[in-house]
């Protein structure tokens, strides 16, 4: 018997499922939570914001640079004036689709009298604002189209990060423990997201935005581990539940702020300034039994299997407990000694298989897949409303995947991990494909279609997890599993990029992103 083999059966002696594992599960929850907040956060830091420009006139410009101006006799520009106001259309000029362009103005014949020349098309140098919300974008000036890949770039900088941490994180998790990393982690977020509030130009912005994930972006892949080495296989189930559950909430928890906010400073302090409590969790989160037992500390892992069964009102046998701890002095198997497989071991293995090397193929391309179209999904469901209904629709699109895991664990049990994976990838593509076709005078449909595409895609991502973890033989699964979530990195680092796809490829161009989705 092994490491995880004599601890599952000691759990059993202790109970599996206890005030011992609510405690634990409780305080891995919130760490997912604030992992789901923020990873996404940055879809309203960098939103991008409707606005139209400040008809600032060239006098206007050089003697009340820091000033909101009146347009000489065309009216009030004050943020309780009309967005649109009747003679905006004599000053500025329209897109085909209705909108005022975001940098153009016509030329001004005179400064105190609201007349232009239509014919003459001229810069801007400030804009107004459709309401309260202040992003990047208006922090630092990047409201011209030329500047929209800067707002596209931080999402796909954020993921850029998060694929580079995952090596660090996953040696800190190994070789210092599951609860060590997981601090460090949750404090280096919330200390790198408290230093983007004072950033002043978007370089600094962007290099923190980077970092954050660098050190604190496998909050959730340490929470599973934790998580999951607290109970028996058998429960394993329920305790996967209680995890996509966090996240999916959290997701919601960020639209909620960022509703509520409406500015990205007050947005960052609001999501990070709680995780600097998580520093708490070195003394209140005990240290992975298993990490613990396969690394010889047995005295520590005794401790914390002594607490667990005083939390659970079991009675421990302390000549079993003893004999327990003596056994596992010649009992650590590989993973213990540190000896196992690497990354680079592993995948030398797969290219002496064509079996496996087809296996993994296969798994990383549906990983980049399944990322991109779920990532995609909640990045672009802030532009299927007005300003006011995109947070309700994040919200919506992130409660949605609630329903998705019961459901498909429900199919991956009855109807196979494969046939659940090609239903919940058709049936997503299916949603997404036909999301285009809905007439603009029935966008009521829009909505559902698209709650049903993040439905499919939720279900698809939990699949290829298990999937993909069951697949590979157990000796190279760590590592493979690895490989795959490296690789799907792409996708979520592409995801990003999709509103300047609709805006430049050309069976899209012209469109908006309300009536374009991604499929797979």
């Amino acid at each position: 018997m092994g490491v995880n083999e004599d601890f599952d059966a000691m759990l059993h002696d202790i109970g599996a499922c206890g005030l011992y594992q609510i405690r634990q599960y409780t305080l891995v929850a919130f760490a997912i939570m604030f992992s789901a907040v923020s990873s996404i956060g940055f879809v309203f830091t960098a939103a991008i914001v409707p606005h139209r420009y400040n008809l600032i006139f060239f006098f206007a410009l050089i003697f009340h640079l820091n000033e909101r101006c009146l347009i000489g006799a065309c009216g009030d520009e004050s943020e309780t004036s009309p967005f649109t106001p009747d003679w905006l259309s004599e000053a500025v000029p329209f897109k085909s689709n209705g909108q005022p362009e975001s940098c153009l103005m016509f030329q001004s014949l005179n400064a105190t009298i609201c007349e232009f020349e239509r014919n003459v098309q001229e810069r801007c140098y400030s804009w107004v604002m459709d309401g309260p919300e202040r992003t990047i974008q208006t922090e630092f000036s990047l409201m011209c189209p030329e500047n929209e890949w800067k707002l596209a770039l931080v999402g796909t900088l954020n993921n850029l990060g998060v694929l580079i941490g995952l090596p660090i994180s996953g040696f800190i998790s190994d070789r210092y423990g599951r609860k060590t990393a997981l601090v460090i982690a949750l404090v280096s977020a919330g200390i790198f997201g408290l230093l983007k509030t004072l950033a002043t130009s978007y370089i600094f912005f962007v290099i923190l935005e980077m970092m954050e994930p660098m050190f604190g972006g496998n909050i959730y892949g340490i929470s599973f581990i934790l998580a999951l080495e607290m109970v028996t296989p058998k429960k394993r189930v329920v305790g996967n539940m209680v995890i996509v559950f966090a996240y999916a909430f959290g997701n919601a928890l960020m639209g909620l702020i960022a509703w509520a906010a409406r500015d990205w400073r007050v947005i960052l302090w609001a999501t990070n300034a709680p995780a600097l409590l998580f520093v708490l969790y070195i003394w209140v989160l005990p240290e992975s039994v298993r990490w613990l037992m396969s690394r010889g500390r047995l005295g520590d892992a005794k401790k914390v299997v002594e607490f667990a069964a005083k939390l659970n009102k079991a009675d421990l046998d302390k000549e079993s407990m003893k004999d327990w701890q003596n056994g596992q002095l010649d009992r650590v198997d590989t993973d213990a000694t540190g000896k196992g497989d690497n990354l680079w071991s592993s995948l030398r293995q797969v290219t002496k298989s064509g079996v496996l090397l087809l296996r993994l193929a296969l798994c990383s391309f549906c990983w980049a897949s399944v990322t991109l179209v779920y990532y995609g999904l909640s990045l672009n469901s802030v532009s299927l409303g007005g300003t006011e209904n995109k947070y309700l629709n994040f919200i919506s699109t992130s409660l949605v995947e609630a329903p998705s895991y019961l459901i498909t664990w429900q199919c991956m049990n009855r109807l196979g991990r494969r046939r659940t994976l090609c239903l919940t990838f058709v049936a997503s593509g299916i949603a997404c494909f036909v999301n285009p076709f809905v007439p603009d005078n029935a966008g009521a449909a829009r909505l559902p279609l698209y709650l049903f595409g993040k439905f499919a895609i939720t279900g698809a991502f939990d699949t290829v997890y298990v999937f993909t973890a069951e697949i590979f033989p157990t000796k190279l699964r760590n590592s493979l599993l690895g490989t795959c979530s490296m690789v799907g990195r792409i996708g979520s680092m592409l995801a990003p990029q999709t509103p300047l796809l609709v805006k430049n490829l050309p069976i899209t161009r012209g469109k908006t992103t309300n009536n374009i989705m991604w499929f797979p």
